[in-house]
């Protein structure tokens, strides 16, 4: 039984240690297959590499007439006069900044105001419901006087 373990055990790290190495070898292999298609077109590209270096620079006259007819080559002049740029812009930069900032001042000032109305309103509330208060209060304190009195009077 022992023996037939250990024999089990040997077939089967045999098996893997096999197919491990098949596994790293088989890239290597396919690597070397593949190496002659890319010599063959390298010659190919070195001729087309020397011709261009040869040749002129590119010539620049189209792109010249080509940047006369609009903004660039694909959008032409289509929406021009709807961009934003130095030419078609009313105010400076720094103005429509400034009117920015100033209009979040303005801001801040009108919510400031408005919070201090409705705090000086909260406030003049309570006093108001704070006097009343009192004024009743003092109003029945004078009733009760006056009743107080009025019974030692008669007895």
């Amino acid at each position: 039984m022992k023996f037939a373990q250990f024999l089990t055990r040997f077939v089967v790290v045999v098996f893997i240690c096999g197919f491990m190495a098949f596994a790293n070898v088989v890239p290597a292999i396919a690597a070397q297959s593949n190496q002659n298609k890319g010599l063959q077109q390298l010659p190919n590209i070195q001729l087309k590499t020397d011709e261009a270096a040869k040749s002129g620079p590119y010539p620049t006259s189209e792109l010249k007439s080509n940047a006369k007819q609009g903004l660039n080559e694909i959008q032409g002049t289509a929406d021009f006069n709807k961009m934003k740029r130095v030419g078609n812009e009313d105010t400076l930069p720094a103005v429509r900044q400034a009117e920015k900032a100033l209009d979040k001042v303005g801001d801040k000032v009108n919510s400031a105001k408005d919070d201090t109305e409705n705090g000086v309103t909260s406030v003049l509330d309570k006093a108001g419901d704070a006097a009343n208060y009192v004024k009743d209060k003092a109003g029945e304190a004078i009733n009760t006087l006056t009743e107080k009195a009025g019974d030692a009077a008669k007895s």
